[in-house]
């Protein structure tokens, strides 16, 4: 792998557990596994009719999967499913496609753009987005 795939940037992220952790109670979860290296994200979120009022991780992955879980959970805040939804849409057009990483908040997801050419990552960028959007998706259920 490419020493740029583990820029600093992403190690901070990764390191960053200020929002990591359960919500008890909470009113939105879900957890997601990658089954080709056992990742495992669990996100819990807090919420407001349908918008996020808080989020938390619980993830057990690489730092690929960490970094993007610790900047789903400080962020999050604000969003709504559909809003998730496109996020993890446009993280993934950047993998896939090349397009440009997603701007304000969400920015920070273009310290991913190194794992663009390594397709079995793409997966561990979007295991929390993905745990985010059943969570979402699924509270009605």
């Amino acid at each position: 792998m490419s020493d740029d795939l583990y820029a600093k940037d992403l190690l901070r992220w990764a390191a960053d557990v200020s929002h990591a952790g359960q919500l008890d109670p909470h009113d939105a979860s879900a957890v997601h596994i990658n089954a080709m290296c056992g990742d495992r994200v669990r996100i819990d979120m807090t919420l407001d009719g349908g918008t996020v009022v808080e989020c938390r991780h619980d993830t057990r992955a690489c730092a690929l999967t960490q970094g993007s879980a610790a900047i789903l959970s400080a962020h999050a805040s604000g969003e709504t499913a559909q809003s998730i939804t496109a996020l993890a849409e446009a993280v993934a057009a950047m993998l896939r496609d090349g397009t440009p990483a997603p701007a304000g908040k969400w920015s920070a997801y273009g310290i991913f753009v190194a794992a663009a050419p390594h397709k079995s990552r793409h997966t561990c960028v979007l295991l929390p987005l993905e745990a985010a959007k059943k969570a979402l998706n699924d509270r009605g259920s």
